[in-house]
């Protein structure tokens, strides 16, 4: 019963959505303009201030020029003409916060149109990604270079180095032993050559959990790229947190720690994860099962204590990831999200479908033992996020989508819920995904409204700050008129001061959705039917 009045709540607004959708052809990218003004708006800075206005916001080119504030009960005087511009758009009623800066996000195979997820995490503001580069590194650099020239929909991307020869590289073409060597030597000054010219060569963010193996050499890699000017990540592979854990990691250097790895592992002291005799790293039930139960058995008091103070000491960014993760505590929820019908490609519904055959779908054999020991895990890491924040941890953000149920763009939305969930104030929440997370990309020139920074805005038909559900391309349910309906979406995102038509490309989005699914059986379908004897 719940799921269907939930699924009608959503037709109801999203059909309303889908009418006010501008079908026009015209592309949906314009500018940068000479001089583009913003008016009317509400501005929520970035850096945890309250927002204040309305106010003017001038941007020439790709840079915030001026910002004109008025009296918050008199607001604009209809007699002062604001200055001549190329374009104006009138943001009256609505919010403008900075661009989502997402610090980790995959594109996933070719299979998946890489215009598909731009749309999406454009239209749900995001307007920063540092992404896997899953198809190809020399792939990822001529997309990032389409989008830094303006010649493509897509967010600024920052796409993922591997230190050394990559993980998803295709078998047939395994490097050979005296590659492996090169990277593999601890000597410092060859660290430092190899760390400057992956700079050079267009790299920013170095992956390092391979690593992970050898504290020496993971040390020495992660001071050496940052000194290069670049920034290192890390996902610590569960097979090598006896060596290094999320604090070793922290204290040894590197800038991000993702997802919810080696926290508990760090409380164990000098034991190691109890792991049953037919544990099997690359079955994927297994890896995930565990990586819940793990923290059962870590100390409370060390946990949420001395590995606290030592990763705030650290100075470290923390990117929890929590959205990717949610279906392990209620599967049911996350395969039927209402939103799947009209928002998720088909082949992300096959690559999420259980599947020994590819990567996040272990859930062939989870059972509801498994989702109350993520739930209460949850509870424990949220707990954990909550104290590295309250004592002054660097938080950022990240989604880690489109895996795992947690659909591209509508995992952002979602993450800054569950941020919200651990205890974070909607402020707090938003500066961890704005100026936080510019600070970790080593980037300041992002993530603030602010005069002479980078125009990255998300103007918003809504106060976000009340209801986080505005930032959804389909709005949130709202009552106050006396009927059910949706309001708010992304209306327009601004990225180096050029204007996207967030309403254009969730058009495109639906289209592609709907012409993926021509001809196509729902696996979802097929699973929830009377079970046949």
């Amino acid at each position: 019963m719940y799921l269907i009045i939930q699924r009608k709540i959503f037709l109801i607004f999203f059909i309303s959505f889908l009418f006010a959708i501008d079908n026009n052809s015209e592309d949906a990218r314009k500018g940068p303009y000479n001089k583009l003004v913003i008016i009317n708006a509400m501005i929520i800075p970035g850096h945890g201030g309250p927002p204040y206005g309305p106010a003017d916001i001038i941007i020439k080119n790709d840079r915030i020029d001026q910002i004109i504030s008025y009296n918050g009960k008199t607001g604009r005087d209809p007699k002062n003409k604001f200055p001549k511009a190329n374009r104006v758009i009138d943001a009256t009623g609505m919010y403008i916060m900075p661009g989502l800066i997402d610090l980790h996000a995959h594109i996933r195979g070719p299979e998946l149109p890489l215009n598909y997820v731009y749309n999406l995490k454009l239209a749900h503001g995001v307007t920063t990604m540092v992404n896997g580069s899953g198809r190809g590194w020399e792939n990822a650099l001529k997309q990032q270079k389409l989008s830094d020239q303006n010649k493509i929909n897509a967010p600024r991307m920052f796409p993922i180095r591997d230190w050394g020869p990559s993980r998803s590289r295709d078998p047939g073409h395994l490097p050979q032993a005296n590659e492996i060597k090169k990277w593999h030597d601890t000597n410092p000054q060859n660290i430092m050559k190899l760390a400057t010219s992956m700079i050079k060569e267009g790299a920013h963010v170095i992956r390092i959990g391979s690593l992970a193996w050898n504290e020496e050499l993971f040390g020495a890699v992660a001071k050496a790229i940052y000194k290069a000017g670049g920034i290192t990540t890390v996902h610590l592979p569960p097979s090598d947190l006896s060596i290094v854990n999320a604090v070793k990691a922290a204290e040894l250097g590197v800038t991000m720690l993702e997802h919810h790895y080696g926290y508990p592992e760090s409380a164990l002291g000098g034991r190691v994860h109890p792991f049953p005799p037919d544990y099997n790293y690359m079955n994927e039930a297994d890896r995930f099962r565990h990586a819940g139960s793990i923290w059962q058995i870590a100390s409370d008091d060390i946990l949420f204590g001395e590995v606290v103070d030592r990763l705030v000491a650290s100075g470290v960014s923390m990117l929890p990831t929590m959205s990717t993760y949610e279906a392990n505590r209620d599967l049911n929820r996350a395969m039927s999200s209402p939103w799947h019908k009209n928002f998720t490609h088909a082949k992300l519904i096959d690559w999420y479908f259980p599947n020994p055959k590819y990567h996040g779908t272990y859930h062939w054999n989870w059972t509801s033992k498994d989702e109350q020991i993520w739930s209460e895990m949850f509870q424990k890491w949220q707990k954990l996020i909550y104290e590295f924040h309250k004592r002054g941890g660097h938080l950022s953000y990240a989604v880690d989508d489109p895996y795992i149920w947690n659909t591209s763009g509508i995992g952002n939305v979602r993450e800054l819920q569950l941020m919200q969930e651990a205890g974070l104030h909607p402020l707090e929440v938003i500066r961890s995904a704005t100026r936080n997370s510019a600070i970790t990309l080593r980037k300041p020139e992002l993530g603030l409204i602010q005069t002479g920074f980078i125009a990255d805005l998300a103007i918003v038909d809504g106060n976000p700050l009340k209801n986080l559900h505005y930032l959804y391309a389909f709005g949130g349910i709202d009552f106050s008129e006396d009927i059910i309906k949706n309001r708010g979406g992304v209306r327009w995102t601004i990225k180096s001061g050029i204007v996207f038509d967030n309403k254009k490309l969730i058009s495109e989005v639906i289209e592609e959705v709907k012409k993926s699914k021509e001809n196509w059986i729902n696996p979802i379908d097929e699973l929830f039917l009377p079970v046949q004897n």
